[in-house]
């Protein structure tokens, strides 16, 4: 008997479909050279996250997602283990697999999303990462050691399905607190039909919580509200902002944030897109002082990194059966103020120009790398790593000059 034997079909509205072929490739850097590598050893990676500092990415990966998936389905099998690995993409010559020091054997794990967090000029490194366990989903929290190649167990956080529901995406703000989205209110393991049609009407029902912990008892408290299937989410470098993918919405929505209290603002801008938000990240290896990268008060300007997807109805069709069909995929800077897309197809909507514009990184049909969830850039080591959540290996795209 399978573990969960429902499998939740999603429609999502064709409304906001894709209408152009996109070409099997396109970059719009000079000099690039796309590869494809480990796939022998790296399968289904949700995340990736650069530590620019160390030339290190950290990667999510689960190749059991065919038979465990609790955001899109099936739910047969929790049993096999995800892991996190480290690749040294400044030299290109080393993977890593962590191993989970302390971590309970008899625990799940299926990571989604990662992130981690340091102080200026510290030596720790905590990791936080998105674990989707069969009874309940939960923030497990880790020190990463990268000379010994370990992840050393902290904690896991969770509120039996109140606060924490349907995590995705988690965003680190210290030490002991973070953001993390919700996607669903209404997920697959409670509310089966309640969740095809929160997911299939595009619901405004997810929504972000804040956490803070190491004292008694975490404390749980609302960030933000209304956003339909809440994915990824980023802390830009100063602080200033929070920015949070609807997939459901294909939009960003913006939110001013304090730093002192971490309140975020209602939302004051969303950003339109073609394809589905995934997952966000923000190139760090860009200088906070730049006034290119952040005007004067703190907001960013470029830099600001999305994934997603062309075409939500083939991916439904490759996570059914991954090894025939090849979901689309789209990586895009975000930017503030005017420009255009060098892309042959715009990331944005032409007719809903306003105060951002997308310029396009990569674009595939998904004949070259397919289902991308994750773009990590580098732009000083001119590297662009990109995973797919049913693709096997990575996609690691190094450049002389950019084009745009």
């Amino acid at each position: 008997m399978p573990y969960y034997s429902r499998i939740p079909i999603y429609i999502i509205p064709v409304s906001n479909a894709v209408n152009a072929v996109l070409p099997p490739i396109w970059l719009p850097f000079r000099g690039a050279l796309a590869e494809i590598i480990l796939k022998d050893r790296l399968q289904y990676c949700e995340d990736v996250i650069m530590d620019h500092e160390h030339g290190m990415a950290i990667i999510s990966c689960d190749p059991g997602r065919a038979q465990w998936n609790t955001v899109m389905g099936p739910m047969y099998d929790p049993n096999p283990r995800g892991d996190i690995y480290v690749y040294d993409y400044a030299t290109k010559k080393s993977l890593r697999k962590l191993k989970l020091v302390g971590f309970p054997t008899t625990a799940d794990f299926h990571p989604l999303g990662i992130n981690f967090f340091r102080s200026q000029g510290g030596a720790l490194t905590r990791l936080f990462v998105v674990n989707h366990q069969r009874n309940g989903s939960t923030i497990d929290i880790f020190d990463l050691h990268y000379a010994e190649l370990q992840l050393t167990f902290i904690m896991s956080i969770c509120d039996h399905d109140h606060n924490i529901l349907s995590p995705n995406a988690v965003a680190p703000t210290s030490y002991t607190s973070f953001y993390v989205t919700n996607d669903h209110r209404f997920i697959p393991r409670l509310h089966h039909n309640l969740n095809i049609q929160e997911t299939m009407r595009g619901l405004p029902l997810g929504w972000a919580t804040f956490v803070e912990f190491g004292m008694e008892r975490p404390k749980f408290s609302t960030a933000a509200t209304g956003i339909p299937f809440a994915n990824g989410i980023v802390v830009t470098p100063t602080g200033r902002e929070v920015i949070i993918a609807s997939s459901t919405g294909r939009e960003l929505y913006v939110y001013d944030r304090d730093p002192e209290t971490n309140i975020l603002s209602p939302c004051l801008e969303r950003i339109p897109m073609v394809f589905a938000p995934d997952n966000l990240n923000f190139d760090c290896s860009l200088d906070v002082g730049d006034r290119t990268v952040f005007d004067s008060d703190g907001r960013f300007l470029r830099g600001l990194i999305c994934a997603g997807h062309p075409s939500v109805p083939e991916l439904m069709a490759m996570s059914r059966d991954p090894i025939t069909h090849r979901a689309p995929s789209w990586v895009a800077e975000v930017r503030r103020g005017q420009g255009d897309d060098p892309a042959p197809c715009h990331a944005m909507p032409l007719s809903r120009k306003g105060p951002y514009y997308l310029s396009t990184l990569y674009q595939s049909d998904g004949s070259h790398y397919p289902s991308s969830t994750t773009g990590a850039m580098d732009f000083k080591r001119r590297r662009l790593i990109v995973c797919g959540l049913y693709a096997e290996g990575i996609l690691d795209i190094a450049w002389e000059d950019i084009g745009t």
